[in-house]
């Protein structure tokens, strides 16, 4: 059986009436707790019939979950029906009317009407699933047994959670219902009598009573006009509203019809003119449903003072500025009244709580016309954020749909707005500045634009102007969001423009809190999103090198974190172009970074300055190369022999020079290949003793190998004899060089004297600067395709094995399966038929087709093998 609510009256013959005698509280009782605040605590007979409410709410769920007979439902129903007796001890009949918000539980003291407690809404929810049923009140008479309770709980809980009330047939429902049942103890949707309905009714009455205005239809008072009325006869009039309330002392409780009396009695001894704004109130205040007394005089208070408000404001004779004032005293008189006159404004916070209200409530009952002259005047400041607030909230909507003239209004409001801050009187800067912070949402949907650029540059300015700490500090939140707001938007040119006019302030002490907010914005995550705008694959806008460069380390840490993800190289030449941009404090940051001791920080130093700025890195060699591990001297060196450019390759040259001596093994063979191409006549000295091995740190073969072959490439001649010293010494039967030596050595004896023997290294040499010319690395040995693949094994971090496709006295280009990473050292083996050329390599290039690995040292038999099957291979 579905049923719904219904308020009409029961036949009288079918519900018995039930006289409810007025419950009178004994001195020191705990009076009701209801839903107003102030008041927590709970008379003995409202905690029972919560505790009631409360298990019957657990009974009807029970009754949805166990079948009939289970003995925890028994136990439940046991349970709640103990604890209706215990109420209906103290309380018969029980009557308890159920409200949306609640259950109401309906006597006629001074305390009726109000909702009970209802901490965790347990009552709430009952209240939901009654009205669902179409219940509205029930009645529990001491003739109730436990089956009764058992049969309305199951009842109950076969109304579909997705029911809602119904028509009057619901009330019928319910009738047929007891009657088949034959339940006696309980009735349903029984009419309750509210003792609040009755002060309202009798306040209407006693005022309407006492009115000589004419009474020509009900419809006149609602139209009629307001009275005209001065400050005294308001006044007047609240304290005739006070004296209307009934007393407060919980030790007295008065019944309705004393209540009702005394309304009478207090309306008909007092003045013509406050019955008449009390009429007036009356007749534009309609009482709310449920409401009770004492709520309705406070909104009927309020309606009185916001008419005379606006009554001062139509005729001119308030200003905006003056709304506040006279809304104080006016709320002063009312306190008084209330207090008797022993109170002069004794809670400061809760009246000016209600008196920003009041404010409210006047600003949003005047037409929009209104509200825009006073918006676009320099009384805006008057007007309450939250009004401005809801003014532009259409006005955003409406520019979100590209409709420029409703934000061309809303942007001049906010100018308007704004400008108050130039005021001379600090109450109103302090409500701007705090206004301003509660339009954040209109803010960042109506500005920036170009038609309000002096929004942004005015409230910055008058943080700067501002002396009151705590006005400075509501305007540095706004700054510090109309920032945020620009980056979202990236509107660029306002965040620095923002940033220029706050590093403009004077560095003195009173301007410190300047630098910290300067810090705070630059210290935005938002703010990192400018390096990912920067790398984009668009033009660069060339605001944001300037803003990045105000954080050159942040701007680092940013780079260097994206250069270690996996796809980070793909936006390097992005990168490159960025720290071009912002120029000298990110350059001089990186350069500074080589000096320190993080492994990374310093990779990322010598990538983007080895693109960037080459000189400057080859200059910092000679101080930071000899700290380095092996791996970040390869990194530079390699990266600095890449260029062609002759400046760059004139630094590098003289870096190579100077730091040679001191540099790991693995690099010294690349830093003297780039002395010959350089043709560094500087260095001539130095290759000079590496070559007769002279030079106490570089007396390796293979590094006297790679400085003969230096000489050649630089045609010193005055190397003649100690190469012809080299290929002629013997010491007896052998010689006294190794072979691979005298190899090199006789290779540039030839180059030097033009030998005819020398035609084929001659060619090769200018095939490589014909080939060069397609890298940005230029070539030091000819390259050697080899017609079927070679063998190799690799041994490192990934060993496996590959096949050499092309080789040549400096690498090898392999395909491989191998995982391999630039910059990855591996010891590398060739098998040549049974010619076994072992070496060190170092992996320069990886690409989908193969990788690329330079010969970075190598004993000198490998090597001699190794040219030797290079020219073989050669046509």
């Amino acid at each position: 059986m579905k049923v719904f609510a219904n308020t009409n009256p029961p036949p009288a013959e079918e519900v018995p009436v039930v006289e409810a005698a007025p419950i009178i509280s004994g001195r020191g009782e705990a009076s009701r707790t209801s839903v107003a605040p102030g008041r927590t605590t709970v008379s003995s007979g409202d905690a029972a019939a919560i505790g009631f409410l409360r298990q019957f709410r657990v009974l009807v769920g029970a009754a949805r979950l166990y079948q009939r007979n289970h003995p925890r439902l028994m136990e439940i129903l046991a349970s709640a029906e103990q604890q209706l007796r215990v109420v209906l001890a103290s309380q018969s009949p029980l009557v308890f009317a159920v409200e949306r918000n609640g259950i109401i539980l309906p006597r006629y003291d001074a305390n009726a009407g109000e909702l009970l407690n209802d901490p965790r809404g347990e009552l709430r929810a009952l209240a939901e699933e009654l009205l669902r049923g179409g219940i509205c009140s029930l009645l529990f008479s001491p003739q109730i047994n436990v089956g009764e309770l058992d049969l309305l709980a199951h009842e109950i809980s076969r109304v579909p959670r997705s029911a809602t009330p119904g028509d009057t047939a619901s009330r019928k429902s319910w009738d047929t219902w007891l009657r088949e049942q034959r339940v006696i103890g309980i009735r349903l949707n029984v009419p309750t009598e509210r003792r609040d309905s009755v002060l309202l009714a009798s306040l209407v009455s006693a005022v309407l009573a006492y009115d000589d205005a004419p009474q020509s239809s009900p419809h006149s008072r609602e139209t009629m006009a307001q009275p005209e009325a001065n400050f005294e006869q308001v006044a007047a009039t609240l304290r005739l509203v006070a004296r209307l309330a009934p007393p407060r002392d919980p030790d007295t409780q008065t019944s309705a019809e004393d209540v009702a009396r005394r309304i009478h009695s207090v309306v008909s001894g007092s003045d013509q003119s406050a019955v008449s704004l009390v009429v007036y109130g009356v007749s534009h205040v309609k009482p709310r449903e449920g409401e009770t007394f004492e709520p309705y005089l406070g909104r009927l208070t309020d309606a009185l003072m916001l008419a005379f408000v606006k009554q001062e404001f139509d005729a001119g004779r308030t200003a905006p500025p003056e709304l506040i004032p006279l809304l104080i005293r006016l709320d002063r008189e009312r306190n008084d009244a209330v207090h008797g006159g022993n109170a002069r404004f004794g809670n400061a916070q809760h009246d000016e709580t209600r008196v920003a209200a009041l404010c409210e409530k006047f600003w949003n009952a005047l037409p929009a016309r209104e509200k825009t002259r006073t918006l676009r005047g320099h009384d805006a400041w008057c007007v309450p954020a939250a009004v401005v607030a809801r003014f532009l909230e259409p006005l955003a909507a409406a520019e979100s749909k590209k409709s420029e003239a409703a934000g061309r209004e809303g942007r001049s409001v906010l100018l308007s707005y704004a400008k108050c801050l130039e005021s001379e009187e600090g109450k109103a800067r302090r409500s701007v500045a705090a206004g301003l912070a509660e339009l954040a949402q209109q803010i960042e949907r109506l500005w920036p634009h170009g038609s309000a650029t002096e929004f942004g540059r005015g409230i910055v300015q008058a943080l700067l102007r501002e002396t009151s700490p705590g006005i400075a500090g509501l305007l540095s939140a706004v700054v510090e969001n109309l920032a945020r707001v620009s980056l979202a938007k990236r509107e660029y040119a306002e965040f620095e423009r923002i940033l220029e006019t706050l590093e403009s302030s004077p560095r003195d002490e009173e301007h410190a809190h300047i630098a910290t907010l300067v810090a705070r914005i630059l210290n935005d995550e938002q703010w990192l999103y400018l390096v990912d705008e920067a790398l984009a694959n668009r033009p660069l806008n060339p605001v944001i090198p300037r803003l990045l460069r105000r954080c050159p380390d942040r701007l680092i840490d940013r780079l260097g974190l994206l250069l270690t993800a996996p796809d980070g190289m793909d936006s390097f030449p992005a990168m490159v172009r960025l720290v071009h941009g912002t120029g000298e404090p990110v350059l001089g940051a990186l350069e500074s970074r080589l000096y320190e001791p993080r492994r990374q920080r310093i990779a990322t130093a010598i990538h983007l300055l080895a693109s960037a700025d080459p000189k400057r890195l080859a200059n910092a060699l000679p101080r930071a190369l000899a700290s380095w591990e092996w791996s970040l001297q390869d990194l530079a060196v390699s990266e600095l022999t890449h260029w062609t450019n002759p400046p760059v390759v004139a630094a590098s040259a003289q870096a190579f020079l100077a730091t040679v001596a001191e540099a790991h093994a693995m690099v010294v063979p690349c830093m003297i290949d780039h002395l010959g191409f350089a043709h560094e006549t500087s260095a001539i000295p130095l290759l000079l003793k590496v070559v007769a091995g002279e030079h106490l740190g570089l007396r390796d073969i293979y590094f006297r190998i790679k400085a003969a072959e230096a000489l050649g490439r630089m045609r010193v001649a005055e190397a003649a004899p100690l190469l012809l010293r080299i290929v002629r010494e013997r010491n007896g039967l052998a010689h006294t060089e190794p072979a691979a030596l005298r190899a090199a050595a006789e290779e540039t004896l030839g180059l030097l004297e033009n030998r005819p023997s020398s035609a084929r290294a001659r060619t090769a040499e200018k095939a490589l600067a014909k080939s060069g010319g397609a890298h940005a690395r230029p070539r030091r040995y000819l390259r050697v395709h080899l017609p079927s693949p070679l063998p190799a094994a690799i041994a490192g971090t990934h060993g496996g094995v590959a096949r050499v496709r092309t080789v040549s006295l400096g690498g090898a280009f392999l395909e491989s399966d191998l995982r391999l990473a630039v910059g990855e050292s591996v010891q590398m083996e060739i098998r040549s038929r049974l010619r076994r050329i072992q070496s060190t390599a170092v992996v320069r290039n990886v690409s989908p087709i193969g990788t690329g690995v330079e010969f970075v040292h190598m004993k000198p038999e490998d090597r001699e093998r190794l040219r030797r099957l290079v020219t073989q291979l050669l046509p």
